[in-house]
């Protein structure tokens, strides 16, 4: 994680899947309880992979106001899928 002007930016690498999708999410709860206001994106740059429950946790983000940064082509479309579905309200 780093921070870029107001907002804080964590780097993912690799595969968004299995073991490290609840360690992102661990990160990003923690960064939203510890500095509520600060605004929150992740770096896809790097990321190869992204399985089913690494989709969902970027869905629940997207909902979350998390905005996501240099997507390579393979995540972009899963970027652009998730963006386009309406959130669910309950």
């Amino acid at each position: 994680m780093k921070e870029l002007d107001d907002q804080l930016v964590f780097q993912v690498e690799g595969r968004l899947a299995g073991a490290f999708v609840p360690e992102l999410e661990n990160c990003w709860q923690a960064a939203r309880a510890t500095q509520p206001d600060r605004k929150i994106a992740v770096d896809l740059k790097n990321v190869t992979c992204v399985d089913r429950a690494g989709r969902y946790l970027l869905q629940l983000m997207h909902g979350n106001g998390v905005a996501f940064l240099r997507a390579g082509l393979a995540v972009q479309d899963i970027l652009e899928q998730i963006m386009e579905q309406p959130a669910c309200k309950h």
